[in-house]
């Protein structure tokens, strides 16, 4: 299976995982460009979704990747993306960033927060002094990193896919970002 499929089965899950613990969850639709007339311009996502609980939304990027890191080409994570996450930040109440899915060897999912993404890609990429345990890459944000500035999103593996514990991850999150602290 392609590593696009599984990006697609990774964001599927999410929402699913929305759906059945009572949450709210819109999927922002990719544009399919076969189905539009030549020379016409396809918009460009702001995010893959829009979370909302608690009196708080939640703007998301979705990454998945059998790799133990995830790159900053823009090939993989595009510059508009960053942008429109971190514009964000401007809302009371909006919590937003990237859900980092490494598949292999064992599952594991990350909120990483568009300020911590940020001044992780800041120091990695200009080589400035930090306070990171774990090895900082150039260009990519691998596992160990996640681990250390993000929030992991708990989950468990039904017969072939994973379901995972959004509201405890969204409550974290709140506790950590909220305006309702």
């Amino acid at each position: 299976m392609s590593n696009k499929n599984q990006g697609k089965i990774f964001e599927k899950s999410i929402e699913q995982s929305c759906e059945e613990q009572g949450i709210f969850y819109f999927r922002v639709r990719d544009v399919n460009p076969m189905a539009l007339k030549k020379n016409f311009r396809i918009p460009q996502n702001k995010y893959d979704c829009l979370i909302y609980y608690k009196a708080h939304l939640f703007p998301m990027e979705f990454k998945s990747t059998k790799s133990k890191s995830i790159s900053f080409s823009e090939s993989v994570i595009k510059s508009n993306q960053i942008k429109n996450l971190y514009e964000s930040l401007k809302y009371k109440g909006v919590i937003p960033g990237f859900l980092f899915n490494f598949r292999e060897p064992i599952n594991k999912t990350y909120f990483i927060h568009i300020k911590d993404f940020m001044k992780y890609k800041d120091v990695a990429e200009n080589g400035l002094k930090h306070t990171y345990k774990n090895k900082v890459n150039k260009s990519s944000i691998p596992i160990g990193i996640c681990e250390e500035i993000g929030t992991e999103v708990k989950n468990v593996k039904k017969k072939t896919n994973y379901r995972y514990y959004i509201n405890l991850l969204l409550d974290e999150l709140i506790k950590k970002y909220g305006v309702y602290k």
